[in-house]
């Protein structure tokens, strides 16, 4: 097998289940961070609403005074729009700059969590995200009693593409490989790259024989691939993949991947370019 020791989160285990199953997982927020409302638009309207505290508080303080509400609008019509028109103006263009502001500073943590969950190189998701989605994933299967599938793909000799033809050409393998992935499976399937030349995806909704059938797809898929190198040789892909179903409610994300890895050590031990099941 070609890749290192099996992919785990940082602490050594797969994501163990949250105690409320329906909250979110950080990670997943953050995979599926979007705008939000412009901030710009709610502050201008706020100062403006605020701005209506002047001239009444004049008006306030002229009543406490023993003045008549009335009469001293009347008298005064010009001290009035003018508390008005000037502090709507001055409080909505404030409004204006804090939401902008806001606006700004949301986007970039959009952007930053977005990228703290996103692989570099190919644009999928990272490991991760991949093993927080996994148990999301698992306790909507034991939830629903849905089927829900596990793959791992590994790139055979691929560090032989690396030595021969350098890193660079080697990136471009991954990218291609992250594309042929994504033109195959659905939208409400997870790709991602697991680390080094390992791939992962997750298909809700699928049992064992499905999934197999999706490997063949994403295999052949990636078959067609042919990647430029820098001597202007084409370079081909192989893949090995393996397949595990969580079939069972008691099925945990450690066990679910150790089956789908050992599939894919059987695929490796079969010679390579090979799809297998457990």
């Amino acid at each position: 097998m070609t890749t290192a020791s099996a992919p785990q989160p940082s602490d050594g285990q797969a994501p163990a289940e949250q105690a409320d199953p329906h909250a979110p997982s950080p990670l997943l927020a953050a995979g599926s961070a979007q705008l939000g409302p412009r901030r710009v638009w709610v502050r201008a309207a706020q100062g403006a609403t605020l701005a209506l505290g002047a001239p009444l508080g004049w008006l306030g303080l002229r009543v406490l005074g023993g003045a008549s509400p009335l009469d001293d609008l009347a008298a005064h019509p010009l001290l009035y729009t003018y508390l008005l028109v000037a502090t709507t103006a001055a409080f909505a263009l404030f409004g204006t700059l804090l939401g902008a502001r806001e606006d700004a500073l949301y986007a970039l943590n959009a952007a930053l969590a977005e990228r703290s969950v996103t692989d570099s190189l190919t644009g999928l998701k990272n490991h991760q995200y991949f093993f927080a989605r996994l148990g999301e994933e698992l306790s909507r299967h034991r939830r629903e009693d849905k089927p829900l599938s596990l793959v791992v793909m590994d790139l055979d000799h691929f560090k032989q593409v690396n030595d021969t033809h350098g890193h660079p050409a080697g990136d471009r393998v991954l990218a291609a490989v992250a594309d042929a992935g994504r033109d195959v499976l659905r939208r409400e399937d997870t790709l991602a790259r697991l680390g080094g030349e390992e791939f992962g995806f997750l298909l809700p909704g699928l049992d064992l024989d499905q999934a197999m059938e999706v490997a063949e797809r994403v295999q052949q898929a990636i078959e067609s691939v042919r990647v430029p190198s820098d001597g202007g040789a084409a370079l081909r892909v192989k893949v090995s993949i393996g397949v595990a179903s969580a079939a069972q409610a008691s099925t945990d994300a450690a066990e679910l991947y150790a089956r789908a890895d050992a599939a894919l050590y059987d695929a490796k031990v079969r010679g390579r370019d090979q799809i297998a099941a457990r």
